[in-house]
């Protein structure tokens, strides 16, 4: 008997305790939720935002709406008999008021203009407009896509297949450098109300008149400007004799363009300059002769094979792959393309 009323003890006290954990805990939430929305509530309304009025900013229009009829009762209540009508002589002269001009005094109108233009527009007002800039003519200059007429708007350098791949990238550098030029003169020319070729109504021949400098080239001896002198680069010359002179070659190009602009002339629109003398390139079947010339021997790949482990063919590929990058490299500091080479 003794021990039946000891467990019934003991578990009405685990029972008492459960129940006040619950109950603490419930209060602990409430307490915890009540809190957040009053922080909430205080952080919706921002007077500074709002014009001075308690209205919610994030509220929607219906909810502003209804906040704002709840301040214009109070302000109604609050205010002496007569004490709102706007009606007298010493009104006479005075202008007529508009309704933004009692957005500070009344909240209705306030949420109204607001509902339309935001809290921010409410705050700006009525922007002053230049009268000036508002007769002006908005669409004076010509409207529409310009197209331009390669050979006719720009220069186009004409790309053919027996140029070497650093010819065919030089010339599609220089044929986007003419357009990108022509193209800025002629969006100049439309924003000034001139005629430009557009893709509603192509005009090849005022095109012609937008941007001439970017037609006709302009010959560096008119500004005074000697072309310079390129290292001519020969069959006989090393590979360390080639690279220096393809970086003295460089380097005199960077400085003439360099006085051009100096001297206002455009680089682009000036003749290109002729190139330093460049061996002749040679044919795609006689491509692996150019290697055996300088003296680099093709790689001695290893042959993979059926009977090869998976590990040993991995080992294979490997080597492959660093031989065949090491003979890449040793062509490209030659001054040979490896893609030419088969």
């Amino acid at each position: 008997m003794v021990i039946l009323i000891a467990v019934i003890a003991i578990l009405l006290t685990i029972i008492v305790a459960l129940l006040l954990s619950a109950a603490v805990k419930g209060l602990d939430n409430a307490v915890i939720k009540s809190s957040a929305e009053y922080e909430a509530e205080t952080r919706a309304y921002n007077p500074a935002l709002t014009m001075g009025h308690q209205i919610q900013v994030s509220g929607d229009q219906e909810t502003q709406y209804k906040e704002a009829r709840k301040l214009a009762a109070k302000q109604a209540a609050a205010t002496p008999r007569g004490a709102n009508v706007q009606i007298g002589p010493q009104h006479k002269k005075a202008r007529q008021a508009t309704a933004y001009s009692g957005v500070e005094s009344d909240p209705i109108t306030a949420v109204k203009i607001a509902s339309y233009h935001g809290w921010d527009g409410l705050r700006t007002g009525i922007v002053a407009i230049d009268p000036a800039a508002a007769a002006a003519p908005v669409a004076s200059a010509a409207s529409g896509r310009i197209r331009l007429v390669p050979g006719k708007d720009y220069p186009v350098i004409e790309i053919k297949d027996g140029m070497t791949p650093d010819e065919k990238r030089k010339a599609r550098i220089a044929n986007a450098k003419a357009k990108s030029t022509a193209m800025k003169a002629a969006k100049a020319a439309q924003q000034s109300g001139a005629a430009v070729p557009t893709a509603a109504a192509p005009a090849p021949a005022a095109a012609a008149a937008v941007a001439p400098t970017a037609a006709v080239p302009v010959p560096a001896a008119a500004a005074g400007i000697p072309e310079p002198e390129y290292v001519e680069i020969t069959e006989g010359m090393s590979p360390e004799d080639k690279r220096k002179a393809r970086i003295a070659n460089a380097k005199a190009k960077s400085a003439y363009k360099k006085a051009l602009k100096a001297a206002g002339v455009d680089v682009n629109a000036v003749a290109a300059p002729a190139a330093a003398p460049q061996p002749a390139a040679p044919a795609a079947a006689a491509a692996p002769a150019a290697d055996a010339a300088v003296g680099i021997p093709k790689p001695d790949l290893i042959e993979i094979t059926e009977a090869m482990s998976p590990d040993e063919k991995r080992k294979a590929r490997i080597a492959n792959a660093k031989a065949k990058s090491a003979y890449n490299k040793a062509l490209k500091a030659a001054g040979i393309d490896p893609k030419s080479v088969k």
